[in-house]
């Protein structure tokens, strides 16, 4: 029997996951993340909501100090420490129905640095991924710490993905038991593994879920040693796989939909959310003038337009530039010095040359010195067989066998072998 902490957001995801873990005779608790921008409850409804399902739900609430201890909160449904979060019904919910305890923990002060570098990247001309970053310090960082320090022998996710170690890993593709994909990554290229990859057979690494649903580009970042203590119980499942076990055990989430892309930034909300932060709290970004609007710029460093701010764009979008030009044309380039926006045909945004910085491995890829892999520059990009070199300062060259469009700066850069996931970095530039 494992010790297993379950992160649950109310979802059917972590819902699923959390009744699997106590049908396998786990001893497993509940913990679910709140912060300043969830949506929530009014005064009213919270109260009621605690005096209903706080009881049954076992309910705890840990506040995260700024020098990162836990403290434990008193509450009760008429002394509210905080508006409830609407998703912390559903998980309380799913605590009762699953059989297990559920702690609230309060992760405002981490969480907010997370939203803040969001909006600093975007005002910076990078396409930020909140989610990578989320990963590693929230939900396999703090969290995590949080879980060793109850005493928890696991961490449990929702996420579509799957923890494997090599020597099963080695073994299974001897075998053939793995399942093949319709990319690239598969072709004879990639048959024979590199004797890089056989090394430290009792490691554990992350494997693309065969779900479409997957989800390992958002893990690279995560420290390799937490690796070993974390679980993904539905990692193998597809997404109509995990509404058919919820619904088979009558949970009440089996068909809620799905969360929106970014958690904090409502559903197409994106622009006004990060000028309404930006303005709230100018104080963090002085150096942004409220005024971002500007040119559109011609390839060839010619005015053609006007917009009414570089935030609205990113590297690849065609929708929504707010002017027609009579051709599909793309955002090329963003220069925040100038508020400028360059515009041009999609051919122009063709990339073979990335570089990416802030470099984490998850295997022991040679440094200073060029290998084979696959690469993957958005989640819903496919991956395209590359050359790359890692270098021992955490830099990374890769050379792309064919072009990626709409590489942007602040996208995550990530390897793969096959299907398993190798780490990867931060793009800076683009050739």
């Amino acid at each position: 029997m494992k010790k297993i902490l379950t992160a649950i957001s109310g979802g059917v995801d972590s819902g699923v996951s959390a009744m699997l873990l106590k049908e396998g005779g786990n001893q497993v608790s509940g913990v679910f993340m709140r912060h300043r921008y969830q949506r929530t409850l009014d005064a009213e409804l919270s109260r009621a909501t605690l005096q209903q399902l706080g009881e049954k739900a076992q309910l705890r609430i840990v506040s995260v100090t700024e020098d990162g201890k836990y403290v434990k909160r008193e509450w009760n449904h008429k002394d509210l420490p905080f508006l409830l979060p609407t998703d912390a019904t559903s998980a309380m919910e799913v605590a009762i129905a699953v059989g297990i305890g559920l702690t609230i923990i309060d992760l405002d002060d981490p969480f907010s640095k997370i939203v803040e570098d969001f909006i600093t990247r975007y005002y910076s001309a990078q396409t930020p991924n909140p989610c990578v970053l989320c990963n590693r310090y929230i939900k396999f960082g703090v969290l995590w710490d949080f879980a060793q320090s109850q005493g928890f022998d696991f961490l449990a996710t929702g996420h579509y993905a799957q923890i494997c170690s090599v020597g099963d890993w080695l073994e299974s593709l001897e075998s053939n038991h793995v399942e093949h994909r319709e990319e690239p990554i598969y072709d004879s290229e990639f048959i024979e593994v590199p004797s890089w990859l056989k090394t430290d057979i009792n490691s554990k690494f992350v494997l693309r879920s065969p779900s479409p649903k997957d989800q390992s580009y958002f893990l690279f970042r995560v420290k390799r040693h937490v690796l070993d203590r974390i679980i993904f119980p539905v990692g193998q499942f597809s997404k109509s796989e995990v509404r058919n076990i919820a619904s088979k055990r009558n949970l009440q989430v089996a068909n809620r939909s799905d969360s929106q892309e970014i958690c904090f930034v409502p559903d197409q909300e994106r622009v006004d959310f990060i000028r309404r932060l930006r303005d709230s709290q100018s104080e963090r970004w002085l150096n942004i003038s409220k005024d971002t609007s500007g040119p559109f710029l011609s390839l060839d460093g010619r005015e053609i337009g006007r917009h009414q701010g570089y935030e609205k764009f990113t590297i690849g979008q065609r929708k929504g530039l707010g002017i027609g030009f009579g051709e599909r044309i793309f955002v090329q380039k963003i220069i925040p010095e100038l508020n400028a926006v360059t515009l041009g045909p999609y051919d122009a945004l063709a990339v073979s040359e990335i570089h990416a910085i802030d470099a984490n491995w998850h295997a022991p890829v040679p440094q200073d010195e060029s290998f084979r892999c696959c690469v993957k520059i958005r989640y819903r990009n496919e991956v395209i067989p590359a050359t790359v070199r890692a270098f021992s300062d955490g830099t990374i060259t890769v050379f792309t066998d064919r072009p990626f469009y709409g590489v942007a700066p602040g996208q995550a850069l990530v390897c793969y072998w096959r299907d398993r996931l190798l780490g990867g970095g931060t793009i800076v530039e683009r050739f």
